[in-house]
């Protein structure tokens, strides 16, 4: 068994235990150990009630682009919106992975994109049409020429960007002492890095193309992604589902819905 046979068959399921672990402490911790003064409600119409809970999400991307132009673009449109979301979830060999560990993911599969942006290329400029049984020619992709942007390789650049650029920041930071920085946030950011850089190299079958390499290459990027997976939620990604969407939503129905701070 080599790291490929390894990392694909026989960590998933402890990977999986060790994410659920993680999340049941997160969250019990923050149930168990918050203590929440007594508030009496103060009813606020529904409609208003909508429209805080919008702006509650809303608000802190708005304060970011306004005030934190570079890390708006570098860490929310280029390393989240345009780097590692899509290429997560959509790249057409993860869609394959993702379905083969669990099967109903395969409804993602008609909107999977392609890994090079070479064959999309192609298919604009070249002056005959390739065969294909679709409506559209764009190699079998429904994104069609936004596959020309719509790649793992653009994305996967846009995403190693975003991240040598937050561990630039946070090392000016560091130096300067404008806020505290611990050792977990570069091992973090460096983790994410280099499942990009594995991820990008096992695609161009890089740094050679004999099978022994690749496989290792592929192995060791998909190791690195379940180890990222297994420590998410004691890591400050977890800020993604705990600090963002969770926290936005108690934070309306805390400061907007119990206090009716509107």
């Amino acid at each position: 068994m080599d790291l490929l046979d390894l990392a694909i068959y026989t960590l998933p399921p402890y990977v999986v235990a060790i994410f659920a672990f993680g999340v049941a402490y997160r969250v019990s911790r923050y149930i168990f150990m918050h203590k929440r003064a007594p508030v009496k409600r103060r009813p606020r119409p529904a409609p208003k009630l909508l429209i805080g809970l919008v702006k509650t999400f809303v608000d802190p991307l708005i304060l970011g682009a306004r005030l934190r132009k570079s890390d708006f673009i570098s860490g929310l449109i280029l390393l989240h919106i345009l780097g590692v979301i899509p290429v997560i979830f959509l790249l057409g060999q993860h869609v394959a992975m993702f379905s083969y560990w669990f099967p109903p993911y395969s409804v993602l599969r008609p909107l999977s994109i392609p890994s090079s942006a070479t064959s999309p290329a192609l298919t604009l400029t070249a002056p005959v049409k390739p065969v294909s049984e679709m409506s559209w020619t764009y190699v079998e992709s429904v994104w069609g020429p936004l596959t020309i942007v719509l790649n793992g390789d653009l994305l996967a650049i846009l995403a190693m960007l975003g991240v040598m650029y937050k561990l630039g920041d946070k090392l000016w930071r560091a130096y300067r002492k404008i806020i505290h920085v611990r050792l977990g946030d570069f091992t973090a950011l460096l983790l994410l890095l280099a499942i990009l850089v594995t991820g990008f190299f096992a695609t161009h079958h890089l740094p050679s193309g004999d099978v022994p390499t690749y496989r290792f290459v592929l192995g060791m990027h998909i190791l690195l992604a379940e180890i990222l997976v297994a420590a998410l939620p004691f890591t400050k990604f977890w800020h993604f589902v705990f600090g963002y969407w969770y926290g936005k939503l108690h934070e309306w129905y805390d400061l907007k819905y119990r206090r009716g701070a509107l």
